[in-house]
């Protein structure tokens, strides 16, 4: 009998140790790598507008064209970054901010080659 009661008081104990005082909930518990709340920074809601866009793709099928700009896909009508795109060709996307209308290249224009003699 007197075992027995050793026996519980000491898993009773174990217990009382072990498990933190809410009741087991492991939600409580922090995170002791986490940086202190005053070296978090506060999360912003606003919309991130890009300095610039950059077309990274286009696609034209016969039911559609898309562009894909700053990763998002668009069609014409679609917006970004609060510009307007207004027209999707095979090399390049047009695109209206206002009364100001931008023209994205998918390719660089090619630099003009210039031939050079060759040294003897």
């Amino acid at each position: 009998m007197f075992r027995r009661q050793i026996t519980v008081l000491v898993f009773g104990g174990l217990l009382a140790v072990l498990l933190p005082p809410n009741g087991g909930s492991a939600a409580s518990l922090s995170d002791p790598t986490r940086p202190p709340q005053r070296f978090i920074a506060p999360v912003v809601s606003a919309p991130v507008v890009p300095k610039s866009w950059k077309l990274g793709a286009i696609l034209i099928a016969p039911q559609r064209r898309v562009a894909v700009i700053n990763g998002q896909p668009l069609s014409v009508g679609d917006q970004v970054s609060g510009a307007k795109v207004i027209d999707i060709e095979s090399d390049r996307v047009r695109l209206r901010r206002g009364s100001r209308e931008f023209v994205l290249d998918l390719l660089p224009k090619r630099p003009t080659v210039t031939a050079v003699a060759e040294q003897e």
